[in-house]
């Protein structure tokens, strides 16, 4: 069983603000612990990012260009909001690796994920997979010249034995649905999800914010 992860807000740090609040970062009570948490314009919450680092950043801009470029230790919850406040996904890390399954869903609330005691394993690690998508996209954009946008889903339904059955992408821009086909056929899956000890079908999905 995993270790139930809660944390406590202790005093907000540093914060960017325009005509309304868009970004803070808070201290935790644990040693070492901060969370960033954005806000859409109209002030819900759009994405909660826990957090590890021995010294505080001087900036939200700081501690947001490090996010862009991967270079985040994430600690805790990560959890990121469509803007009627659904959850749209959930992770928890501890010091950079992930300790429990992911957890994300469609904006009507439905949950793409089927319960797992281990996530399947791709052909990249999973705490890298936006360095890896981002790569892919560059090269198709490169390809065909065209510039992708939004906010995407590459949907996967993935055998017991690794074989993936489906792929279905969401796009806002139906005209990018065909490179993000050739991009969610590219994936790889070495080993399939386990439950029990034993090899399970499981449904995955990679949100991807272009």
């Amino acid at each position: 069983m995993y270790r139930k992860i809660t944390f406590f807000i202790a005093f907000i740090l540093i914060s960017t603000t325009a005509s309304s609040q868009k970004s803070e970062i808070l201290k935790l009570d644990e040693k070492n612990a901060y969370q960033y948490k954005s806000y859409y314009e109209d002030g819900s919450v759009k994405s909660i990012v826990g957090f590890y680092a021995k010294k505080p950043y001087t900036s939200v801009e700081s501690f947001e260009t490090k996010l862009k470029e991967y270079k985040v230790k994430y600690n805790g919850e990560r959890k990121e909001y469509y803007q009627s406040g659904q959850l749209k996904e959930i992770v928890v890390y501890e010091k950079g690796k992930v300790t429990q399954f992911m957890k994300q869903y469609f904006e009507d609330g439905e949950e793409y994920s089927v319960p797992a005691d281990v996530m399947p394993e791709f052909q990249f690690p999973i705490q890298q997979q936006n360095i890896w998508f981002g790569q892919k996209i560059k090269e198709i954009e490169s390809k065909y010249n065209v510039q992708l946008q939004g906010n995407v889903v590459i949907a996967l339904d993935i055998s017991k034995d690794g074989t993936i059955k489906s792929l279905k992408v969401h796009t806002p821009d139906e005209t990018q649905k065909k490179y993000l086909l050739e991009i969610g056929n590219q994936i790889e899956v070495k080993k399939p999800a386990k439950k029990n000890g034993q090899d399970i079908g499981t449904k995955f999905a990679f949100r991807i914010a272009l």
